[in-house]
């Protein structure tokens, strides 16, 4: 997986679950900006939200939890989470 260009999110949202600021964003695979409807996990918490219209953040619907479920994008995120938050304890 390549990470692509960092991205300043100029509307500041904050995760939904951790309330920490998240005004940056990478794409996975390419430079894109997030558009409506891309997922995100917060870095901090993993958390996984969805960005919308405005580039705010909302929680998946049902049916986009059985997607992202299954997406090995996120699973590979979720692990280097993991993997991030053993080295610092």
């Amino acid at each position: 997986m390549k990470l692509g260009t960092d991205h300043h999110l100029p509307t500041h949202p904050k995760c939904l679950a951790c309330g920490k600021l998240l005004d940056g964003a990478t794409g996975i695979n390419d430079d894109a900006h997030p558009d409506p409807d891309d997922w995100t996990v917060c870095i901090y918490c993993g958390h996984i939200m969805v960005f919308t219209r405005d580039l705010m953040l909302r929680n998946p619907t049902a049916t986009e939890i059985r997607q992202i479920a299954g997406d090995s994008r996120i699973v590979a995120i979720q692990r280097a989470r993991k993997a991030m938050e053993k080295e610092d304890d």
